[in-house]
């Protein structure tokens, strides 16, 4: 029996730990919160703070791995599982305090939010099931002159 091409990323060797996982989590938040910007001023050229998002797939390119990965390590039962749910609630804090301080784009960290956390985040539709008498009345004669039609066509 041949064994068939395998696609895709090659399986983690399992070393990732609660540990390790968290000494490199926050390396990726320290990352991005020194992270300068350049900027021109009277009395020449300084570097300005300018901190980056937090994103999951910025953590998943920072650890190599994939966000099937991430999202697999959030269902676990034990500390690598609490370790990385405790990532995602950092990573969804700096979304949501970004967008309300004005320092991030609320449409977007409003997109990021509904995407990567759809159970908690999603727009709430609802539906009204009355209609108003004036289109009630519309609806009703279109339907008796349909039957009209379809009884006269017998």
């Amino acid at each position: 029996m041949e064994r068939s091409k395998r696609r895709g990323r090659p399986r983690s060797d399992g070393a990732w730990t609660a540990a390790k996982f968290n000494q490199r989590s926050r390396e990726y938040f320290e990352k991005c919160d020194s992270r300068v910007r350049v900027a021109a001023v009277k009395d020449g050229i300084i570097n300005v703070p300018a901190p980056a998002p937090y994103s999951i797939e910025g953590l998943c390119v920072y650890l190599d791995i994939s966000r099937a990965t991430f999202r697999q390590w959030r269902k676990l039962d034990n500390a690598l599982g609490r370790a990385v749910n405790r990532a995602h609630l950092i990573i969804t804090a700096n979304r949501v305090e970004g967008a309300l301080d004005g320092n991030q784009n609320a449409s977007f960290a409003q997109f990021l939010l509904k995407n990567n956390d759809p159970e908690d985040y999603r727009d709430r539709i609802e539906v009204e099931g009355s209609v108003d008498p004036q289109t009630q009345s519309l609806l009703d004669r279109a339907l008796n002159s349909w039957q009209s039609m379809m009884e006269a066509g017998k």
